[in-house]
This record gives C-alpha cells, sequence and structure tokens, in this order.
C-alpha cells in the first residue's frame, strides 16, 4: 500500500506541483463572474488605485477590391495591386498625421501563397504633415510560372523617425 510518510520532500514538491496545476487549470467559463479580475466587483473591492491603462490592439489590416485591383490599408499605409503581364504593379501610399515633418519606411510582400514570395521596401523622405507620399513599382516580375489573379499583399511593417536638421 502506498503511505504519504515515505514521499521525499522532493517527490512532495513534485505532488504539489501536480496538484496546483490541476486545481489552477480552468477556463474562464467555469469561473463564477465575479471572480474574473477586470469584473467591477473585483476592481471596487480592490484599492481606490485606478486601473492600469491598456495596451491598444494592433491594427488589423482592412482588405478590399477595385476591379482587379486589391487594396490592403493599414492605419495611414494603403497597399494597391493588380496582376498585368510584366507582373504585380504596387502602389504604396502612406500620410504623414503627426505635426512634424518626418521619413517613413513601409516594407510590403507579394507572393502566392504557396511557393513564392517579393519583398519592397518603400522609403518615403521629409513627408510634410497632412501630406501623403507614394510610390509605384512592378513586384514578382522575375517570378517564373504563372502570377496569382489573387496575390497575397502583405504590409510587413511601417515605420517612421523624425529627421535631424541638416547642417
Amino acid at each position: 500500500m502506498f503511505s504519504l510518510n515515505t514521499l521525499r520532500p522532493a517527490s512532495w514538491g513534485a505532488v504539489l506541483l501536480v496538484a496546483i496545476l490541476l486545481t489552477g487549470c480552468s477556463n474562464s467559463e467555469s469561473s463564477p463572474p465575479d471572480a474574473r479580475p477586470d469584473s467591477p466587483a473585483v476592481q471596487s473591492s480592490a484599492s481606490n488605485a485606478p486601473a492600469p491603462p491598456r495596451a491598444s490592439p494592433e491594427p488589423s489590416p482592412v482588405i478590399s477590391y477595385q476591379g482587379k485591383t486589391k487594396i490592403v490599408t493599414l492605419g495611414n499605409t494603403e497597399v494597391r495591386a493588380t496582376v498585368d503581364e510584366t507582373g504585380v504593379k504596387v502602389t504604396c501610399s502612406t500620410t504623414n498625421t503627426i505635426d512634424r515633418t518626418r521619413n517613413i519606411n513601409v516594407t510590403v510582400s507579394v507572393g502566392n501563397g504557396t511557393d513564392w514570395v517579393t519583398t519592397n521596401n518603400f522609403e518615403f523622405q521629409d513627408v510634410a504633415t497632412g501630406q501623403t507620399a507614394s510610390e509605384t513599382t512592378v513586384m514578382g516580375a522575375s517570378f517564373e510560372g504563372v502570377l496569382p489573379d489573387d496575390p497575397k499583399i502583405h504590409i510587413d511593417s511601417v515605420t517612421s523617425y523624425i529627421p535631424e536638421p541638416a547642417g
């Protein structure tokens, strides 16, 4: 027969860990509504300190179509892609919405979703407040094969910085 007295101290730690894991694992549906940390009852029973700010979620890209042109919008950046006989014609446009001139870099990937992808960096220099910068290029022109009618378009990154004054 198994006796608790025969367990060594290290074994007790393992038993405790297993017990904690088994009893602590539950989904939010099985816990009572007032036990959630973000519920009003729990917040009001805590101190009068304000709740910490929550990080705003990353914006999600919006995909739309205008005829044969696929449009991907992410915040103030828009990428339009149209397949033609030379490749995928890609136009990247971005708007400066801050109160200072800034440089904006956008990385865009185009592919067919299975076996090829090409990436381009659009570098917009000294974009004034309220202005939109735009550039067009052909991507996928060197791809050997049939280009997809509906290519996969990704805005991989949008970064910006305030340029240092010349001098």
